[in-house]
């Protein structure tokens, strides 16, 4: 009996190598052509020239290859998130920071350990483990800003949406573009969300249906349906530590959050994002919707402006609890 079970143990050892060395050539070979005709057709790439298609397909096997790498250390513990391969995959990390102005911050703090953080408040009904404003209601769908500079417009109207809600019940889509177009003649090369706040606050915003999304500065436009008034009596910037923003988040509602983003998120597909390094210099605005914790990792929940294809059904996690003022989050704008 002793003879056949370290049999059956050997055999799952010789087994388990060979997965791992199957494994490491397909890294090595990298992604097959009939992986890069399936990418193309899944986002619909077309290029305009042989040549530029050679340096696609070549970008895409670069990124494909540290894709599977990032994964193969999440699967032995030593990621908290996984990566796939998306609509950027055919982008160099440079190309993509330029399409959505992130620009590269000097100061990058490099993390070698974890800081501890008290952890006072407690709330009823385990909010002080979870929280998601989209089992309330009071989220809309991820959008894709595209090539314009306007999160600060994406994550302004979010909280409107929000706070919208919280008063009526009544979830409304309104529009982006709206704001975009007749704000100002450079809308999308960035902005403050105060700002994106003040003139709806002045002028109303019309419904996404009436005033749809572009992804580009137009002027604007005549619509001939009337907008909507979102009646608050001011936007306020809470600064705070983990406990107070998740007590304002509970209380107020959603916050528009300024964080740094870089390339590290290009890839993101699930899990909680975390890099040890990062810069506290916003370079991008998001809206804050919740807060919990996935296999002992707990995160802040973001609804991004990169489309319903990225992330998490277009949101993402990012890491709480492990540095102060990690990538820029101990602030956020709420309306009242």
């Amino acid at each position: 009996m002793g003879t056949i079970y370290f049999r059956v143990i050997i055999f799952l050892c010789i087994m388990c190598c060979a997965n791992c060395i199957l494994y490491s050539i397909n890294i090595a070979k990298g992604p097959s052509e009939k992986d890069w005709k399936q990418y193309k057709l899944d986002y619909n790439k077309t290029y305009g020239s042989k040549e530029q298609e050679q340096n696609r397909h070549k970008i895409f096997k670069q990124n494909w290859n540290n894709i599977q790498k990032h994964n193969k250390r999440h699967a032995k513990g030593l990621e908290t998130y996984l990566q796939e391969v998306n609509i950027f995959a055919d982008l160099t990390e440079k190309e993509f920071s330029d399409i959505y102005g992130l620009d590269e911050s000097e100061n990058i703090t490099k993390y070698t350990q974890d800081v501890t953080v008290n952890k006072t408040k407690s709330y009823q009904n385990g909010t002080d483990q979870f929280w998601d404003w989209r089992d309330a209601g009071a989220v809309t769908a991820a959008q894709n800003q595209g090539h314009c500079g306007s999160c600060w417009v994406f994550c302004a109207v979010g909280l409107l949406e929000s706070y919208h809600f919280r008063k009526t019940k009544k979830l409304l889509d309104l529009s982006e573009q709206n704001i975009v177009d007749c704000h100002s003649k450079s809308s999308c090369s960035g902005g403050s969300p105060l700002l994106a706040l003040q003139f709806v606050k002045k002028n109303g915003i019309h419904l996404e249906s009436n005033y749809p999304y572009t992804g580009k500065q137009n002027d604007c436009a005549n619509v001939t349906v009337p907008p909507i008034n979102i009646y608050f009596q001011n936007a306020y910037v809470v600064i705070g530590d983990d406990d107070e923003l998740k007590e304002k988040i509970l209380k107020q509602g959603p916050l528009a959050v300024s964080v740094y983003a870089s390339s590290q998120w290009m890839f993101y597909k699930s899990g909680v994002w975390y890099h040890n390094q990062c810069s506290s210099e916003s370079n991008h605005c998001l809206l804050l919707i919740g807060y919990g914790s996935e296999n002992g990792n707990d995160y802040w929940l973001f609804k991004n402006s990169w489309g319903r294809k990225w992330g998490e059904d277009g949101f993402i996690k990012i890491a709480r609890n492990r540095h102060e003022n990690y990538c820029g989050i101990d602030s956020g704008i709420h309306l009242q």
